[in-house]
């Protein structure tokens, strides 16, 4: 029966298996792939930066996704970064369970947006919201230019929000007569474990101006203090949930 015949009786159709064969190739595309390169040859992660608006992208972006343009200045960064977010299962991707844990964070770069999601090699009682960790790479001759060079992400300091959720209070100083107000500040902040970010490079110029014994402009004087109360909310978040009881939340 042709197929642009109609049916008049139901009985007329029919039907039959077998099988199509497909090829298909995926590729992360221009930017991903010297992500990709750039992590096999020399162990690092490239970023993008927007000429126009000065955002820094992870992993390296071709555009923009805010101005829509041409991110043509591109470079690698070996700083650590820092836990964002995590979470422990007891199951691998095939549903099987595992012998222990497995930790998986959202690593996130100062100054820099976007992240990589990837393993923690770390104890799940130890991880915390701000820890500094940096990747474990497979060995060179080992890399194939995947997200799987990266063994995992293991901590390099236990960092300061965990002594936080450990003492499970905020410690309060008194300044003293010889101590300065906006040093102690910017040691608030450091200490809270807050993700700076884009605003690093100001806290940065504000820490070398407080160092130098340079008094701070009002301008300044306030910024430090409107970092200063995200910080302080920072640190009650990740108190907040240190303390949470598991019979405290729901499931699903």
């Amino acid at each position: 029966m042709p197929i642009l015949e109609k049916l008049v009786q139901p009985g007329q159709a029919r039907h039959w298996t077998d099988s199509i064969p497909l090829e298909y190739h995926y590729t992360a595309g221009v930017a991903g792939e010297e992500f990709r390169r750039e992590l096999r040859d020399n162990g690092r992660f490239l970023v993008s930066k927007c000429s126009k608006c000065k955002s820094t992208y992870i992993p390296a972006r071709m555009y923009c996704p805010s101005c829509f343009i041409e991110s043509k200045d591109q470079f690698p960064i070996d700083k650590p970064g820092y836990v964002y977010s995590f979470t422990s299962v007891n199951r691998d991707r095939s549903g099987a369970e595992t012998d222990s844990p497995i930790t998986v964070g959202l690593v996130k770069f100062e100054g820099v947006s976007g992240g990589i999601v990837h393993f923690l090699d770390a104890d799940p009682d130890q991880v915390s919201i701000g820890m500094k960790v940096t990747p474990s790479l497979k060995n060179q001759s080992e890399r194939t230019g995947n997200i799987t060079d990266i063994r995992a992400f293991k901590p390099v300091s236990t960092g300061p929000s965990q002594m936080v959720a450990e003492a499970g209070k905020v410690e309060r100083r008194d300044v003293g007569p010889g101590e300065n107000p906006a040093r102690l500040l910017l040691r608030s902040i450091e200490e809270s474990g807050y993700p700076i970010e884009e605003d690093e490079m100001t806290i940065s110029a504000l820490r070398s101006k407080v160092a130098k014994g340079e008094l701070l402009t009002h301008e300044e004087d306030r910024l430090l203090h409107r970092l200063g109360d995200k910080a302080r909310e920072w640190r009650k978040a990740v108190r907040s949930s240190s303390e949470t009881e598991p019979g405290d939340t729901l499931s699903g």
